[in-house]
């Protein structure tokens, strides 16, 4: 925080007012004149008490702002909060992971994989690579149909052509003309070649068939045979039997997704509970956040006495019987303790009502959080009240002009300290 910042009175408006009383003051009694007074003092020691606010004010901001921050991770509105957050754990790992959305209800799902969802797999005669092509010469045109959906590709053929070039120039043409429902690859053994064509994804959906239309390349390289038919998944959740042509499904109302990755092993449980653990860390978080503005709040209290910063101690009072069942105990000094195991045994059974009471508490910190750093730097200074005070001249307090003066005999005394 700049020290430019904190709200300063002009000179005018703190010795204006002095040179008028004193004209009120040589108009009723008779005084003496002022010779000379020097001001160096009283400014050397401004200077001081704005650097020693500056300071106090930054470290305020940043404490309240930690505590925004740790409030922040019981928002329920806030879909990343850590109240928020599930995990969703799978008995099994190696046949079925999973991954929960925020918010999803806390439950266990039973999932048996049956068979998983496959590619269709189209493989092509074995041939060596050097030896001549079995496509005709020509033009050469042919068609991949996938549903309702036709696309067609074409390539040239010469009668110099090698096996592996003419398996070169079809795969070409499946990669560069328009976008192609299926995927092309070569298969090698030793010198032989042979071309397969897989469906661009799983399930009977992206079936295909391979066609020719203009010469004979499809049933020259063989490619139009299937090896591996198209297959959906099929699995039981919960004891009903469900179909999907991706090994990627959801469950309970889309709030868990759930990677298939092997099929035939025993049921496997998939349990979806809260973050505890990242809970319970961002309670250390806030409860540390909490002792340490309350500590400076004590350390400065004298240097940021024109605001009661009392607020936060009075939520935390008013949540003292709450918290308790959770482990959080409020101390005789203000501060606040956490008991790691009271906390997890009463989390782990009464989760709503936690989040409920962590709602709240978070929502008045942020609240009161709010209005410090929106409140005007400069009602923090003593000055700032002085100066919209009647008699500006009558406070002792070391951030005020530091002068007494007595109008009725004139006398003016520059406080040296």
């Amino acid at each position: 925080m700049k020290v430019n910042r904190i709200n300063h009175i002009p000179f005018s408006q703190r010795v204006g007012r002095y040179h008028f009383q004193m004209v009120q003051a040589k108009l009723h009694t008779p005084v003496d004149p002022i010779i000379s007074y020097n001001l160096q003092p009283f400014y050397t020691r401004e200077q001081q008490w704005m650097t020693e606010l500056s300071d106090s004010l930054s470290r305020l901001y940043r404490y309240s702002s930690d505590l925004d921050k740790a409030a922040r991770e019981f928002d329920p509105e806030r879909k990343d909060s850590a109240i928020n957050e599930r995990l969703a754990i799978s008995s099994d790992p190696e046949a079925a992971t999973a991954e929960a959305h925020a918010r999803a209800k806390s439950r266990t799902y039973h999932l048996d994989i049956i068979r998983l969802a496959k590619t269709q797999t189209n493989k092509g005669k074995m041939k060596e690579s050097a030896s001549p092509t079995s496509v005709s010469e020509g033009q050469q045109q042919f068609s991949v149909v996938t549903g309702e959906q036709e696309e067609s590709f074409a390539f040239y053929s010469h009668a110099s052509d090698s096996h592996a070039q003419s398996i070169q120039r079809i795969e070409n043409a499946l990669h560069t003309q328009s976008h192609s429902a299926v995927s092309p690859r070569v298969d090698a053994i030793g010198s032989m070649q042979a071309l397969v064509i897989e469906s661009g994804g799983t399930g009977t959906d992206h079936s295909f068939s391979l066609h020719d239309q203009k010469g004979n390349s499809v049933r020259a390289l063989g490619v139009q045979h299937v090896e591996t038919p198209a297959r959906d998944a099929e699995y039981l959740l919960d004891g009903s039997l469900h179909y999907s042509s991706d090994n990627q499904i959801t469950i309970g109302n889309g709030e868990v997704r759930v990677s298939m990755l092997q099929a035939g092993r025993d049921t496997v449980s998939i349990t979806v509970s809260p973050a505890t653990e990242r809970l319970l860390q961002q309670t250390r978080r806030l409860v540390s956040s909490f002792n340490r503005l309350q500590l400076f709040l004590h350390e400065q209290q004298e240097s940021l006495a024109t605001q009661k910063l009392e607020t936060f101690e009075r939520v935390a009072q008013a949540a003292k019987g709450v918290l308790n069942q959770y482990g959080i105990r409020l101390l005789p000094d203000g501060q606040m303790e956490l008991d790691d195991q009271t906390w997890l045994e009463a989390v782990q059974v009464r989760y709503d009502d936690f989040a409920e009471a962590m709602k709240g508490l978070a929502k008045q910190f942020r609240e009161e959080t709010l209005r410090v750093q929106t409140m005007p730097l400069g009602s923090f200074s003593r000055s700032f009240d002085d100066a919209g005070s009647r008699l500006p001249y009558a406070s002792l307090s070391p951030s005020s002009l530091h002068y007494l003066h007595v109008a009725s005999t004139g006398l003016f005394i520059n406080l040296l300290f």
